[in-house]
């Protein structure tokens, strides 16, 4: 009777963290998309795989928020031409401004892939541009690399996530659980220190004027 008892408080206890972390995760990501007060960076950096987050950085970088914007984790073969049609941008902002990295596959090589960009560059202070639930997990990724001093989040909020009050909506709370489990994931790794596997050995970050 005892040892199930202690199981049972052990299962319980574990079950009110879990539950207790994933409405803290939840309550950060609600945080990090409302507005911030402006500022300043030496670069942009916006990570693919969301709607809207182009948008953004690209509306930051027009408004002198950093001097040039990567974009990282894009297609192979996705030309300047097609994403400025698709964000109604006049090219001459591609030509001047704007990098593309064609090599991460997943947010751990965005971190890594950026951090080589920004070295190379020589910028230390970043604006980091990712969906709202990515962004908890990704200022994780992006806080192990060495050289970038400070990183300001933007995230991009997804309205079909959240109901009234702020609470997620029901397709929202999947998502939100699936992200949290990554994000639990990434923590573990760092507590123990498991180096991740880059997402590719070459630091090749090509412009925006080639396909």
């Amino acid at each position: 009777m005892r040892k199930r008892l202690l199981a049972t408080l052990l299962v319980a206890g574990f079950s009110g963290y879990v539950l207790g972390g994933f409405w803290r995760f939840t309550e950060e990501v609600d945080r990090l998309s409302k507005p911030v007060p402006s500022a300043d960076a030496d670069a942009i950096v916006v990570l693919t795989g969301g709607a809207m987050r182009l948008d953004y950085g690209l509306d930051l970088l027009r408004s002198g928020r950093g001097r040039r914007l990567l974009i990282s984790g894009v297609h192979p073969g996705t030309t300047a031409a097609t994403l400025a049609r698709l964000t109604k941008t006049d090219e001459a902002w591609f030509d001047c401004c704007v990098d593309i990295d064609y090599v991460a596959a997943d947010t751990v090589g965005n971190a890594e892939m950026a951090g080589r960009w920004a070295e190379r560059r020589g910028y230390r202070d970043l604006i980091l541009v990712t969906s709202d639930y990515h962004m908890p997990r990704s200022l994780l990724e992006f806080d192990r690399i060495s050289g970038i001093r400070s990183i300001t989040p933007v995230a991009v909020r997804r309205a079909d996530l959240w109901s009234r009050d702020s609470l997620p909506s029901g397709s929202g709370l999947k998502l939100l659980m699936t992200e949290y489990g990554k994000f639990v994931a990434t923590r573990i790794r760092g507590f123990l220190g498991m180096a991740p596997q880059d997402a590719a050995t070459s630091s090749h970050v090509a412009s925006l004027d080639r396909p």
